[in-house]
């Protein structure tokens, strides 16, 4: 389950060395390319219930879209959304029926229509925080969300996230949630992760419901508190009384339960953060991600780790087309890229100096009026520059796909996995679960004919001369990267 000592300790170098070219890069590029005051990534992907080839990846600053199964990605500004990216905001985000992209907000709900390029708020929800929602995986009208209060409450949708309704019973009196999740196998089991004080010290709790909300149990997550806050990873597709808790801080720790949440048994131990998780289609296999030790990949039914690739992912989404991850391009030279071999490689699916601009769209729209404004920020933030391939290169001429990268790993394996709800989980960093709107689901995009993208979509250089500071200096850390990674 774990590294051996020696090889941990040499992947924690390396990642120390690449992070502190991270640093410096930072600082030396011009302020508004640090955007929020970090570094430009992904950290959540979900896809379109109806179509996989229709993808949304939540950024550092704002959304990007794709409608290619990733050959091409446009960019969506938090302002269209409805949200400021100053405060290092980073709203869960969910895909439902009807194609709906949705945001859970500070202040409400947000919902994406015409195809991503407007959103508009749930009436219902108006105001209130919304701390995390959830879509059930075989039924995309189906979506609960987490709201706050003087207690926090679950709110439902039956008709993909357009109209809410309060639902259930409150969660118990001082349980602050973090994350929810819906049972794929059964709509009425939910999960709900939180803190609770109860009078003594602030503990994690695990709330569960089997009626659909209207009664809660708790049981208490071994080990997390304030500091260890536990976050749902997921829910076994064929038993509602498996799941996964993950613990948000370093060192990092997977607890499974397989009575319903009344007791865990912790599973995987990281002296990182367990960023990424991810159950595939048939619950078959598990695949954690950490920032220090790389990807691990189980049997769901023994839970027997091995490490499988040296790639630090952020996000892991699983779908019948493959594992996708976000990553760092400092450390693993893709943003998104997807696994067709169980994880041993991956192919890159988002650099960003590929971008291709705003998602084209009327300016009547928000999307439309707001987002070009702010775009040439974003540009010089991610080294904006042409990736479309030049009519006489193979790419062009021959259709050949990406090529697949990934740090090499135990065994020589390379690359890493899929997660089924794995951005993080809570306001912080992503859901458990997420016509006219923006289409998305949960997984990676592909083209409808099940083709590989093409390097018209990705196959750039990261950065370049005349991109800016930000592709400049990317390169150059990339580079160094690379090169400590083949002298280690």
């Amino acid at each position: 389950m774990r590294s051996p000592p020696a090889r941990a300790a040499k992947a924690r170098s390396r990642r120390a060395r690449a992070a502190a070219l991270a640093a410096a890069a930072l600082s030396a590029l011009p302020s508004p390319a640090a955007a929020n005051g970090v570094f430009p990534s992904a950290d959540q992907i979900v896809f379109d219930p109806a179509d996989p080839a229709r993808a949304v990846a939540r950024m550092t600053y704002g959304l990007l879209a794709t409608r290619d199964g990733g050959a091409s990605w446009r960019w969506i500004c938090e302002g269209a959304v409805g949200y400021d990216d100053t405060g290092a905001v980073a709203p869960p985000i969910a895909a439902a029926e009807g194609g709906r992209v949705l945001a859970a907000l500070s202040d409400g709900l947000a919902i994406g229509a015409e195809g991503g390029c407007s959103f508009t708020r749930a009436a219902e929800l108006e105001g209130k925080a919304v701390i995390d929602l959830s879509v059930r995986q075989g039924d995309p009208s189906r979506v609960v969300a987490i709201v706050a209060g003087p207690r926090h409450g679950l709110w439902a949708s039956r008709d993909g996230g357009a109209r809410w309704a309060s639902a259930g019973a409150l969660l118990p009196a001082g349980f602050q949630a973090r994350t929810v999740d819906v049972a794929p196998s059964d709509p009425r089991r939910i999960y709900v992760s939180g803190l609770a004080g109860g009078g003594g010290p602030v503990k994690g709790e695990l709330a569960r419901s089997a009626d659909g909300g209207e009664t809660w149990e708790t049981s208490v997550v071994p080990g997390s508190t304030t500091s260890r806050e536990p976050y749902i990873a997921g829910v076994d597709p064929r038993d509602a009384d498996v799941l996964y808790v993950r613990i948000a801080s370093a060192p990092g720790r997977l607890f499974v339960s397989r009575d319903g949440g009344a007791t865990f048994e912790p599973v995987f131990d990281t002296q990182g953060f367990v960023r990424a998780f991810a159950i595939s289609p048939d619950g078959a296999e598990v695949t954690v991600g950490t920032d220090v030790d790389g990807v691990f990949r189980a049997p769901s039914s023994t839970l027997s780790f091995e490490r499988v690739s040296t790639v630090a992912p952020r996000c892991f989404a699983w779908t019948e087309a493959g594992l996708y991850a976000c990553a760092s391009e400092f450390l693993d030279d893709f943003t998104i890229g997807r696994s067709l071999d169980g994880g041993a490689t991956f192919e890159p699916l988002l650099r960003q100096a590929c971008i291709r601009g705003p998602l084209d769209c009327a300016t009547s729209t928000s999307v439309g009026a707001l987002c070009p404004l702010d775009w040439p920020r974003i540009a010089m933030m991610t080294g904006h520059e042409d990736c479309a391939p030049d009519a006489g290169s193979p790419a062009a001429s021959s259709g050949a796909s990406a090529s697949a990268t990934g740090a090499t790993g135990a065994g020589g394996a390379t690359a890493a996995s899929g997660g089924a709800a794995s951005g993080g989980g809570g306001a912080a960093s992503g859901a458990g679960g997420a016509g006219g709107a923006l289409e998305v689901s949960a997984g990676g995009a592909q083209p409808a004919s099940g083709a590989r993208p093409s390097d018209g979509g990705c196959g750039c250089r990261t950065g370049g001369g005349s991109a800016g500071w930000a592709g400049a200096v990317a390169a150059a850390c990339l580079a160094a990267a690379a090169a400590a990674r083949r002298r280690a």
